[in-house]
């Protein structure tokens, strides 16, 4: 016999055959019976009956561990099998078994946007391990989309096309959709420090300086180690000084400079960060890095 444990009242070794999935949660018969009294109440979920692949589904013997054969979906012992197929059915079992098969069928065909969104969901999950963000977003929006009353679906997908877009330089449109998944996924997801970087990244786009400086100051807060976030509050300074000619804002930007190099002073990517800062410091302009680097192909600096 095979058995499961029922993840609403918690009772180990059930026997599979008096257990059913409801919307994925495995349930014990008499939970069932508990939670979902009124057959009204199953409709719109996901139901599957899973049978025990060691127990005849026409004898009802145990073969242990064993599993069986099966008839369509029927286990079926070897015994049973042979009277199976050569038992003489009279036509009004035959119509029977017909009309059974039809909403049998029928069941199948009802569920079979459920059993698409999983397909996709694995799929996508799938696609994120990779890092390709972008067909991870296409899948768990179109596993969202066939089973559109799935809220978690729902946010999942809100949450890899956020990443998608912070990915594009798109961070007012991420921030957007980030936030709406904020409450609705676990801390392992990060989404905290996904919307701070999308804060920074728009309000450096729309040019409100202070909310880059509060926003980098925040990331620094959670990674004091980073010389990325360093940087960030060095940038925000520079930006800040570059608009307004404030030395205490390029005081300050100069400061956190030194403390990131003292992290890291050789990365390519962070000596072009400095780089950027610097330039703005000198400069009093204020360009994105993309035009930073089209402008300066070879790096810049003061000479």
């Amino acid at each position: 016999m095979t058995t499961t444990t029922c993840e609403t009242c918690e009772k180990e070794l059930v026997p599979l055959n008096e257990s059913a999935k409801i919307d994925s949660k495995v349930y014990c018969n008499a939970c069932i019976e508990a939670h979902f009294s009124d057959p009204k109440s199953l409709e719109g979920r996901s139901i599957e009956k899973v049978m025990d692949p060691t127990i005849c589904f026409s004898c009802s013997k145990d073969f242990g561990d064993r599993e069986l054969r099966k008839i369509s979906v029927y286990p079926v012992c070897d015994d049973c099998e042979i009277m199976i197929q050569n038992r003489s059915f009279p036509t009004w079992v035959k119509g029977f078994f017909v009309a059974i098969l039809l909403i049998v069928i029928g069941s199948w065909i009802w569920n079979w946007n459920f059993y698409q969104a999983y397909g996709n969901f694995r799929e996508a999950l799938e696609s994120f391990s990779t890092g390709d963000v972008t067909n991870a977003r296409r899948l768990m929006s179109l596993a969202s989309d066939e089973v559109p009353e799935v809220d978690d679906l729902k946010t999942l997908s809100r949450y890899f096309h956020g990443i998608e877009l912070l990915k594009e330089d798109k961070s007012n449109e991420a921030l957007a959709e980030l936030t709406k998944c904020q409450e609705k996924l676990p801390e392992s997801y990060n989404l905290q420090s996904l919307i701070i970087e999308a804060k920074i990244g728009s309000s450096f786009d729309n040019k409100d300086y202070h909310g880059f400086l509060d926003a980098a100051k925040e990331r620094l807060a959670m990674d004091s180690t980073s010389p990325v976030s360093m940087t960030s509050v060095a940038s925000a300074y520079a930006c800040l000084y570059a608009v307004k000619g404030d030395e205490e804002d390029k005081n300050n930007a100069v400061r956190y400079l030194v403390k990131s190099k003292a992290i890291d002073s050789t990365s390519h990517e962070m000596k072009e960060y400095y780089s950027i800062v610097e330039y703005r410091l000198f400069s009093r302009n204020i360009i994105k890095r993309e035009d930073f680097i089209k402008q300066f192909p070879n790096g810049w600096n003061t000479n």
